[in-house]
């Protein structure tokens, strides 16, 4: 074959190639474009555009059902499009819940009940990050921490899954092990523990030296109001001329409790701002009457979350307390749990809060008075090598 031949075969294959993929395309524009008008990119700026956005919806909806290799029914459809509109957010915090049991689950996460490893989760940019374990539960023991990623659950990669089906697998009845690998400074470590039924007290306290009243609070439950009222009334009776509240690793929980707790010490002033769309649409306020006037410690660290924000920067912008720790976790973002038109229900970040003087909490956290940090899980030698590197104190003055 020469060359003039081989270059004339090769442009009509080319031709036929181009017809090929013209005609393709064509058919697959007739055969979505059937049956509406829809002009592409028209802007959506008025109830009649979502109206007319809506009708083509349900046409794309009876053609997927219609065309598609599988079967597909309309709940599975109606569920992922109601999923997309709560991704479309880019919002960590918005769910929406496709069952009353992934609703259920929300509602024992914060009402201190539940049977698991004890560990509070949030998905974080398409991950699954640890807020913080519970205080005395399974995950603490066992060694997990604030910021871990969990990456597997009982070895099944958990990548592609959302926050709902991932606490769904952690989950179970007590008394079954459970396996979960985090990836934590970029090394991924499995821990293996035993499933307990998680039956939170919120509040622990005791009279440490020097008349001190020590009052842990792990999360903001129901009831941890009555429970920090109980706990300080009696430490106060015991003689406790000052306190150290503790919020750490604490993730937070109902938002009024800890409203409720803030104004338990405070003098009269905000607690905390609601805002929506750059307007502070609200304010909750402690009345003064509970100020006590001693001198307050709270501490803080990367596993104080949400409700847990609200209380340390309405103490420390008030100057009820001084804080000490690490910075706190950086959730400024207030949920509420609303009812959907088609039975089903959602998690959504309503409002942001904001400190008594308008510092934004949410993705920065809250700076404590004082930077101390933990170093139980620190390297000792490399400590002691950077102690000895010191240069000598002369005590003789």
């Amino acid at each position: 074959m020469n060359q003039k031949t081989a270059r004339t075969i090769a442009k009509i294959i080319a031709i036929i190639l181009i017809s090929a993929l013209v005609i393709s395309s064509f058919t697959f524009v007739l055969f979505w474009a059937s049956g509406t008008d829809r002009v592409y990119g028209a802007e959506v700026n008025s109830v009649k555009d979502l109206d007319r956005e809506l009708d083509f919806f349900k046409d794309m909806m009876v053609n997927l059902k219609t065309n598609f290799k599988d079967e597909l029914s309309y709940e599975e459809l109606l569920n992922g499009a109601y999923q997309g509109v709560f991704d479309s957010l880019d919002d960590p915090y918005s769910v929406y819940y496709r069952s009353d049991q992934d609703r259920e689950h929300f509602e024992e996460s914060v009402s201190g009940e539940f049977s698991g490893v004890g560990i509070s989760l949030e998905s974080y940019y398409g991950q699954c990050r640890v807020v913080a374990p519970i205080p005395g539960s399974p995950a603490e023991r066992a060694g997990i921490l604030s910021g871990d990623i969990i990456i597997k659950v009982d070895e099944q990669d958990i990548g592609y899954m959302d926050l709902d089906s991932v606490v769904s697998r952690i989950r179970g009845k007590a008394g079954t092990e459970l396996t979960l690998t985090i990836e934590r400074k970029g090394a991924a470590i499995s821990f293996t523990m035993v499933r307990e039924a998680i039956r939170t007290v919120s509040v622990n306290y005791k009279l440490l030296e020097n008349y001190i009243g020590y009052i842990q609070i792990t999360q903001f439950d129901n009831d941890s109001h009555l429970e920090f009222k109980n706990a300080k009334l009696k430490l106060i009776a015991q003689g406790a001329k000052s306190f150290i509240i503790d919020v750490r690793n604490n993730p937070g929980g109902y938002v009024s409790v800890a409203a409720d707790i803030a104004g338990q010490l405070m003098p009269k002033g905000a607690i905390t701002h609601f805002q929506q769309k750059g307007i502070i649409m609200e304010t909750i306020s402690a009345s003064g009457e509970g100020d006590l006037k001693l001198p307050v410690v709270l501490l803080v660290n990367q596993g104080s979350a949400s409700a847990s924000e609200i209380l340390a920067g309405a103490w420390q912008d008030s100057g009820t307390a001084i804080l000490v720790g690490t910075t706190t976790f950086g959730k400024g973002v207030a949920q509420q749990i609303i009812d959907l038109p088609n039975g089903s229900a959602a998690k959504l970040s309503m409002y942001y809060f904001l400190t008594p003087k308008g510092k934004v909490i949410d993705r920065v956290g809250i700076t404590p008075d004082y930077l101390v940090e933990n170093y139980k899980d620190k390297d000792t030698a490399a400590l002691m090598k950077q102690y000895k590197g010191f240069a000598p104190m002369n005590e003789k003055v």
